[in-house]
């Protein structure tokens, strides 16, 4: 019988995490879940530890310090593998619902494509309205331009390929991508050169890029990711972000410094490249300045 593991990622927001993982013990096909406390400032581990169940199905591990999202699930993700023995592990931010067909047909969807180690399916949000789910990998000068917000809407057409040109997946109704939100997605650790599994994300970056890492991960040991299109879980966008970073300002350097590092060391851009983007970014930050404390503008 396989075992499924699901991994919940908490930083000052406990009564969201302890929402999702009551729900996730109701769905049978989960064998176990991993709380990891990314070294919260409130009284969040006083409020998990009610989490602990006498058959041991929630592992609840505190970590030392709050190295980010990538940090944070890693500890998780070694911890399914190597002390509950998971031939499954999900990735799953507190903020998200997700059923359990969902969950069945995207480790269905990561089975029968071959090749394949991560899969997940399409995003909705709270009321219904589809989010955007995957990425594919894109050469640095259209990666700058999906940053901006007025060049992501003018080259729209250029750097998204639409869902009916992407390759086919192992099932009807599945698609092959390069990258999928990191809200929510399975991994099979089986599929993973040895050892690799417990560097599937880099440490080196705090918040936001994670994806298009794990995407460049995946690439260069030849694997790829496949996107279930007939399954959908939701996710309440930013929740879990705004415990940590509530200025959107502040979202933005993050958000630039992560880009920057991934230029550098998966893109392999030089000083010239990463100085040309540096101020491409400058110009973006001001841009959403602008149109938050000028047009009050709110996204």
């Amino acid at each position: 019988m396989d075992k499924i593991s699901c991994i919940v990622l908490n930083y000052n927001d406990a009564p969201t995490t302890c929402g999702l993982v009551e729900e996730l013990l109701g769905i049978n096909c989960l064998d176990s879940v991993v709380v990891v406390d990314n070294c919260s400032t409130d009284d969040s581990w006083v409020r998990l530890s009610g989490l602990a169940r006498p058959d041991g199905r929630v592992s609840l591990i505190r970590a030392e310090q709050n190295g980010g999202y990538g940090w944070g699930n890693q500890i998780g993700v070694d911890w399914a593998v190597d002390r509950l023995g998971a031939d499954y592990v999900i990735v799953a931010n507190p903020d998200i619902h997700v059923s359990e067909e969902c969950i069945l047909r995207v480790k269905e969807a990561l089975d029968r494509t071959e090749r394949c180690a991560l899969a997940s399916a399409l995003v909705e949000s709270p009321e219904g309205k589809p989010l955007f789910s995957y990425w594919m990998l894109l050469p640095l000068w259209k990666d700058l331009l999906d940053t901006g917000l007025v060049t992501r809407r003018l080259f729209a057409r250029w750097l998204n390929v639409p869902r009916e040109r992407l390759k086919q997946g192992g099932l009807c109704g599945c698609r092959l991508v390069d990258a999928v939100r990191g809200s929510f997605f399975m991994l099979r650790p089986d599929r993973f050169p040895e050892g690799e599994i417990h560097k599937v994300f880099d440490k080196q970056i705090f918040l936001y890029y994670e994806e298009k890492v794990l995407g460049q991960k995946l690439k260069a040991m030849g694997l790829t990711a496949v996107l279930a299109l007939d399954c959908s879980y939701v996710h309440a966008h930013s929740v879990s972000i705004d415990k940590s970073v509530k200025n959107i300002g502040d979202k933005q350097r993050l958000l630039h410094e992560s880009k920057l590092y991934y230029y550098r060391e998966y893109l392999h851009a030089g000083p010239v490249k990463t100085a040309a983007a540096r101020v491409f970014l400058g110009l973006v930050l001001a841009e959403v300045r602008f149109l938050t404390e000028v047009c009050g503008m709110r996204w």
